[in-house]
Order: structure tokens, then C-alpha cells, then sequence
């Protein structure tokens, strides 16, 4: 079974939106974080009012609420949330959103670069797909010794792609998670070698990446 054909980032764009409708996306990703009790979408980190990118503070970036994307997807793809949470907690306000947004939480994905807020959306909303974020090999070990030790539950995993060196690796990961998705994949000879290997997902800036799965 070919893997979900998710698209980098197109939600953190109102431009990009209507990709979640193009034949070689199953998906559509954004960046979620929480600004003054809001959702918004997009990749620099807020500090109060501002926000942080690569090169200091950045000013007049686009902020796509939440609630115009889930719009945008419904009926069309799949939406897969990447919740940062750089300072406080984004998960009560994100599980509030969702359940007065929507009635069917099938089409919606939600990946968690802290773990324990993974936990407690599990929680709030048992019926919403959510995933731990992998993204270094440490994190990679410590994922494996707390399944294997007991004291985490086999959860469903999103890997940056480069930890993913072997099927062998894939494949003991998916006896631990489940479900094992893939970030961020922009060659397609990389792309198709892991689905090759039977990952879930990957997650592409690419179209060209994703129409060749």
C-alpha cells in the first residue's frame, strides 16, 4: 500500500490552501502554535506579539487561524497539525478548537514534538490520530527503551527521514509504534526507497516528490 502524500507546510499559507484538493496530496501539514489564546499557522516562534525566525524577529508574517484551514480541508484531504510548543501549552486550547469545530476527528493528524502534550490530547480526545515527533537519534533510543521497558504504550511515530537509515530499522519501529510517518522527504529516489520499505507517510515540500509515491 503506497504511503499518505503529505505536503509540507501548505496550511501555514492561505496561497497554498487549495493544494489540499491536488491529486498528489492525501494531506496537507501546518504549524500550529497558540497566540494569545488562538491557533494560528505558521513557522516562526511567537515571543508575546512578535515573532522569531531565522534571522531575528520577523514582522508582517502571514498567521492562517486554524479554523480557515480545517475549513479549507474538509471533504478535500487530510490535515496533519505539527503543534509546537515553544513556551506554554498549546494542547487545551487546540483540543477545545477541535471539539467545537468538528464532529469527525478521522481526517485530522496531530504530531507533538513534547511528548506529554501528545499524551494529554490523547486523552481529552480519544478518538484524534496523534503521533510523537522523532527527530533525533537520542530521541529515537529513548523511544525504543520506554516501549521495550514498559513505560510508555507503543504510540504511532513521525522520524526525520535521516534516522531511518534501514528497513530493519523501520520495521523494529513499527513493531514498537505502529505507525511510522517521515519528514521532510524532497528526493525522489529517497521517497520511493522508504516506501519501498512500507513507511506510512511522507511528508514532502515537493510535488513532484509526492506524485512519484
Amino acid at each position: 500500500m503506497p504511503p499518505v502524500r503529505i505536503l509540507h507546510r501548505a496550511g501555514n499559507f492561505h496561497d497554498l490552501l487549495h493544494l489540499s484538493s491536488h491529486p498528489s496530496v492525501d494531506a496537507i501539514e501546518a504549524d500550529i502554535w497558540v497566540m494569545n489564546g488562538r491557533l494560528f499557522a505558521h513557522h516562526e516562534r511567537p515571543i508575546g506579539r512578535f515573532l522569531l525566525g531565522n534571522h531575528g524577529v520577523a514582522r508582517g508574517v502571514e498567521r492562517v487561524p486554524l479554523e480557515v484551514i480545517l475549513e479549507a480541508v474538509q471533504g478535500q484531504s487530510e490535515f496533519v497539525i505539527d503543534l509546537r510548543s515553544w513556551f506554554g501549552d498549546p494542547a487545551p486550547d487546540l483540543a477545545r478548537t477541535l471539539a467545537l469545530q468538528l464532529d469527525d476527528f478521522s481526517h485530522i493528524h496531530v504530531t507533538c514534538e513534547s511528548w506529554r502534550i501528545a499524551d494529554r490530547l490523547r486523552e481529552w480526545l480519544p478518538g484524534l490520530n496523534v503521533a510523537y515527533s522523532i527527530r533525533s537519534a537520542r530521541q529515537l533510543r529513548r523511544f525504543v527503551r520506554d516501549v521495550d521497558d514498559g513505560r510508555i504504550e507503543a504510540t504511532p511515530v513521525t522520524v526525520r527521514q535521516s534516522l531511518l537509515r534501514t528497513r530493519e530499522v523501520l520495521d523494529a519501529l513499527r513493531q514498537r509504534a505502529g505507525y511510522v510517518g517521515t519528514w521532510t522527504v524532497d528526493d525522489v529516489d529517497r521517497a520511493l526507497e522508504l516506501s519501498s520499505w512500507n513507511v506510512d507517510a511522507v511528508v514532502s515540500n515537493r510535488l513532484s516528490v509526492l506524485n512519484a509515491l
